[in-house]
């Protein structure tokens, strides 16, 4: 399982960045937040922590191996707590990304379903069930997924 990469940014589109890593160019996706951040890296290189995961293509009754990248290692945590909300899976959570994750952590602190429903994809039932979700799996102590 790759757990991280580093290689050269040579393009970075909507959903993705394909990193250069010797004669391999390899496809990221990544969310909108981390797109923003390395949208004028090209020809830099970067590490991204990565997470993989299967895609379903149920037209072509395949299997397709995904990998997702984050900047930091708290960022890919906090993706994957994220997707431990009912009915949010994988692409759900990538389109929801579109804010800083620290935003998103801090709407989740302070119970804010109403804000967490302007992000992409997410509407008030939903939002509703990540504040139950997120609030409940953390630590009474701390109360809070922000990123550090």
């Amino acid at each position: 399982m790759i757990t991280k990469i580093t290689g050269v940014v040579n393009r970075v589109l909507d959903e993705d960045v394909r990193l250069q890593v010797g004669p391999i160019e390899y496809q990221v996706l990544i969310p909108e937040s981390i797109r923003r951040q390395i949208q004028s890296r090209t020809g830099q290189e970067i590490t991204l922590q990565i997470i993989e995961y299967l895609e379903a293509n149920q037209m072509a009754s395949r299997m397709i191996p995904r990998m997702i990248g984050f900047l930091h290692e708290h960022e890919l945590e906090f993706f994957e707590l994220f997707c431990t909300v009912d009915k949010i899976g994988v692409k759900k959570a990538l389109k929801a990304m579109g804010r800083p994750l620290k935003d998103i952590a801090e709407a989740i602190q302070r119970k804010d379903a109403k804000w967490l429903t302007t992000l992409p994809g997410i509407g008030k039932t939903t939002a509703d069930q990540i504040v139950a979700t997120l609030n409940a799996s953390m630590p009474c102590s701390s109360k809070t997924p922000t990123p550090p």
